[in-house]
C-alpha cells in the first residue's frame, strides 16, 4: 500500500482538501498507516500530474483560498487497481520491540521504564479508539468497524502481555 492509494481512497468518498486528508490521516487512520503531512501535498502533486486527480481552487472571504481535490476517472481506475491486488504483508516498524531485542545490553530499571512508558501509550491508544468508536459507531460501515476494533483489540493483547512481562521482570530482578 502506498501514500497514493490511500489519497485515492480517501477522494472516492468526496472531494477533500490536503488539510482535510491531514486531519483523516490523523484521526482516522492513525492506528494502521503512517501517513506524514510531508507525503500528502508531494503525492496529491503527482496524482494531479499523472491525472489522476484534479485540483479546484475555492475562493473563501478573508481566508487563503481553498485547494480541494477530486478523482478522476484514471483515479478511480487506477484504485480499483489497487483493491483487486493481493494484500501485501505488515510491515511494523517498532523502537520499542527493537530496544527489547537489544535489552541485554541495557539495564533492569531502563528496560523497566520502557515497557511501563509503552503500556501507558497504548492504554491512551486505547482510550482514544475506544472514544473514536463511541463518537462514530453510528456512522461507520462494516469494514470500518473491522478496522478499529481490530485497532483496540491489538492494543489490548499488547497492553496485558506488557503488564504480565513486566510483572515477570520485576519478579526476575528481585530474585537477582
Amino acid at each position: 500500500m502506498k501514500g497514493r492509494d490511500v489519497v485515492l481512497g480517501l477522494l472516492m468518498e468526496k472531494e477533500l482538501s490536503g488539510y482535510d486528508i491531514k486531519m483523516v490521516f490523523e484521526e482516522i487512520f492513525t492506528h494502521f498507516f503512517d501517513g506524514s503531512f510531508g507525503m500528502i501535498y508531494p503525492t496529491l502533486r503527482q496524482l494531479e500530474k499523472d491525472g489522476k486527480i484534479r485540483k479546484e481552487v475555492v475562493m473563501q472571504d478573508g481566508k487563503p483560498n481553498k485547494k480541494m481535490f477530486f478523482i478522476t476517472d484514471e483515479g478511480r481506475k487506477e484504485f480499483q487497481q489497487y483493491l483487486q491486488s493481493d494484500v501485501e504483508k505488515e510491515v511494523l516498524r517498532s523502537d520499542f520491540l527493537m530496544r527489547m531485542y537489544f535489552g541485554k545490553y541495557s539495564d533492569v530499571s531502563t528496560i523497566q521504564k520502557w515497557m511501563e512508558e509503552e503500556i501507558k501509550r497504548k492504554e491512551a491508544d486505547i482510550e482514544d479508539l475506544l472514544s473514536k468508536y463511541e463518537t462514530w459507531k453510528k456512522g461507520i460501515t462494516f469494514e470500518e468497524e473491522v478496522s478499529l476494533e481490530i485497532g483496540i483489540a491489538t492494543y489490548t493483547a499488547e497492553v496485558e502481555t506488557l503488564k504480565r512481562k513486566l510483572t515477570q521482570l520485576k519478579k526476575k530482578d528481585a530474585l537477582e
